[in-house]
């Protein structure tokens, strides 16, 4: 009975490090993951201001001339 119970204090005591392993390694990858969306969230919204910056210099410079129908195309 007593090499049964080493037995099954072995067996817990390595399965509470898997578990500790495994906590481990889902907490790294979701920090990674957290990391990688603020990232891609910071170059989106760089990318927006400027689509935005690019948006009113084209009005400024008389973009709205190209929404009026072309001669030529009937449009």
């Amino acid at each position: 009975m007593d090499q049964t119970n080493s037995t099954d204090k072995k067996a817990t005591s390595i399965l509470n490090a898997l578990v500790d392993l495994g906590t481990a390694w889902a907490a790294h990858g979701l920090d990674a993951g957290k990391l990688s969306l603020e990232s891609s969230a910071r170059i989106l919204t760089k990318t927006a201001h400027t689509l935005e910056t690019l948006a009113r210099d084209l009005e400024s410079k008389g973009g709205r001339a190209a929404h009026k129908p072309d001669a030529h195309s009937g449009v």
